[in-house]
């Protein structure tokens, strides 16, 4: 007899949320303009001053010194980092998963980088004429006003007359498409053939998050390890210090934890109880690390047991345990 106080089993089930609905397909398009012209006249120039084949090679002219656009390849630079850092492996073509959870903080994130990106192109701009008179001189017969977008000839001077030619060399975008879904594929073609292609949308959706699974343990796995590293050789001697470390050995591993939730959209178990423990055990002051070695010591056989947990996973799921340059797999 059931307890008046104990309700009966129901039949009711709760579906889980489609993949599609969790992540989506972004990517990041980013263009600049790259400062340099091959000049075939110069190329035939010098092979023919070393009576060479006019094939040999490629004379290409830098236009402007590199820390004219120093700024913006930083910017730019910066905005590739934040996007990998925040979205996973897909395809060749440019897009990466990322999830629904991560989608706001990626949007404010670009937005950063893009409110960084315009000014710094204007600042080209406004500057662009000044820069080119400069190249006039540096240049010497090399120069051609021709290589200079938006520039022409004014009377006896050098203007910018069509800065969007010049602009139009930059560009910062964003797209977003929907993650493939097999529920939603409706087109009308046979039975047989359109489940042959759902299941090829599902194991090719499978295969892909696989590969962005095994990226996520092996980003957590290297920045673990690096701390138990730099931690192990760092020491206090009577001359100073042997073998000091970053701020960036914590530091990197509090936004590894912070994010990592939010990509594992495969909802793997293991890798969010790991992500736990490291932000439980790992997660020091690094000036404490630095001024106590029993903490520093406590701190390194942590990352090294965690590490060792990661490696036992990481090789039952065959994945890599390192794939930093310079240290065997």
């Amino acid at each position: 007899m059931n307890s008046l106080l104990t309700p009966e089993p129901t039949s009711i089930s709760f579906t889980e949320p489609s993949l599609s609905s969790r992540a989506m397909l972004c990517s990041l398009s980013i263009g600049v303009w790259s400062a340099r012209k091959h000049d075939p006249e110069a190329s035939q120039e010098i092979a023919s001053l070393h009576g060479a084949s006019s094939d040999a090679g490629r004379y290409n002219k830098l236009l402007v010194p590199r820390r004219a656009l120093e700024e913006i390849h930083k910017i730019i630079n910066e905005a590739r980092q934040e996007h990998y850092f925040m979205t996973l492996p897909w395809g060749d073509d440019g897009y990466r998963v990322l999830p629904a959870a991560a989608y706001m903080q990626h949007t404010e994130a670009m937005r950063r980088h893009l409110d960084r990106f315009t000014p710094a192109v204007d600042s080209l701009v406004h500057r662009f004429e000044d820069l080119v008179a400069q190249e006039k001189i540096r240049l010497g017969t090399l120069f051609n006003y021709a290589d200079y977008p938006g520039i022409e000839v004014d009377g006896d001077e050098l203007k910018l007359l069509a800065a969007d030619e010049l602009r139009s060399k930059f560009s910062f975008e964003t797209k977003v498409l929907p993650l493939p879904d097999e529920g939603d594929f409706r087109v009308s073609l046979g039975d047989e053939e359109k489940a042959r292609i759902k299941r090829q949308i599902t194991a090719t959706v499978e295969a892909s998050l696989q590969v962005a699974s095994r990226e996520l343990w092996q980003r957590l796995y290297e920045a673990v390890v690096h701390m138990a590293e730099r931690l192990q050789a760092y020491k206090v001697t009577d001359d100073g210090v042997e073998h000091p470390f970053r701020n960036s050995i914590v530091t990197n591993l509090m936004k590894l934890v912070d994010v990592l939730p939010k990509l594992n959209i495969t909802r793997d178990f293991e890798l969010d109880r790991l992500t736990e423990e490291v932000r439980a055990s790992l997660l020091i002051d690094p000036q404490a690390l630095r001024e106590s070695e029993s903490v520093r010591t406590d701190t390194a056989k942590a990352a090294a047991a965690i590490a060792e947990q990661m490696a036992g996973y990481m090789s039952l799921y065959a994945i890599p345990t390192c794939t930093r340059p310079g240290t065997p797999a």
